[in-house]
């Protein structure tokens, strides 16, 4: 069953074009990766299949609506789905607090919203700080309870941009784990973007490559890490392990 399915998705910024007609399809209980260099339109495309901004042109059809065509159902679609950003909010309250704010917004009752929220916290791994203040956390752990907020929603997708981005190696782990146990254990379909093409190996069920605002290359890490010599999809992919092969070095 697909999840996502986009045609010819268009968006610019006056002029300038970010998205130059972008075609894909996300399975259920998939981890479609998103990797690209810097500025190519990973986020810009996320933040289309969530939702949170519409194309110029193209079609979307997201948990089997038509989204681009039906705007008034965007909300009852959006309920479906949870998008952690690359630098989470955390609210000046308790972590338990900063989790049960979507159930609380969606007037769940008292006894369901304290035990989904801690089912969520002890899915990342987070049970024990359920008192804290959350801006009292590291970066790493404010990552998780941004997950577990997502989470605490049971979404069918789970959109996550950069979500490893700038935490220590120790922390990013943690993350994985807890993105592959989600996947594994409730069937979630991730979409993620990431400029860590290890990260996006170890994790990826498929693998989307662009470029320039465009698509350049989908499939699974196997197909995707193996390109022809001398192709720009070669050259990004050489040239970025081998930085961060470096990296580890030093």
């Amino acid at each position: 069953m697909l999840h996502i399915e986009a045609h010819n998705l268009v968006r610019r910024a006056g002029m300038i074009p970010l998205l130059k007609g972008i075609s894909l399809q996300v399975e259920s209980g998939d981890s479609f990766m998103l990797i690209g260099p810097t500025g190519a339109g990973k986020t810009t495309l996320l933040r289309i299949l969530g939702l949170l901004d519409r194309p110029v042109s193209g079609n979307l059809n997201i948990l089997g609506v038509d989204v681009t065509g039906s705007p008034d159902r965007h909300l009852e679609i959006r309920r479906r789905m949870a998008f952690v950003q690359q630098k989470p909010v955390a609210f000046s309250c308790s972590v338990f607090e900063n989790v049960a704010y979507p159930l609380r917004w969606r007037k769940v009752s008292k006894n369901e919203i304290k035990s989904r929220v801690l089912e969520s916290l002890g899915q990342v791994d987070m049970q024990d700080f359920a008192g804290r203040n959350a801006r009292t956390l590291s970066g790493g752990e404010t990552q998780r309870i941004a997950i577990a907020r997502a989470l605490v929603t049971r979404p069918e997708i789970l959109l996550l941009d950069e979500p490893t981005a700038n935490l220590d190696p120790n922390s990013a782990g943690k993350i994985e784990d807890v993105l592959v146990r989600v996947a594994r254990e409730h069937q979630t379909t991730l979409v993620m973007t990431t400029h860590d093409l290890a990260q996006a190996r170890r994790l990826a069920g498929t693998v989307g490559v662009i470029m320039s605002g465009e698509l350049v290359e989908c499939g699974p890490p196997q197909q995707v890490f193996n390109p022809p010599q001398g192709s720009p999809i070669a050259r990004f992919i050489g040239f970025k392990l081998a930085e961060q092969d470096f990296n580890r070095m030093i």
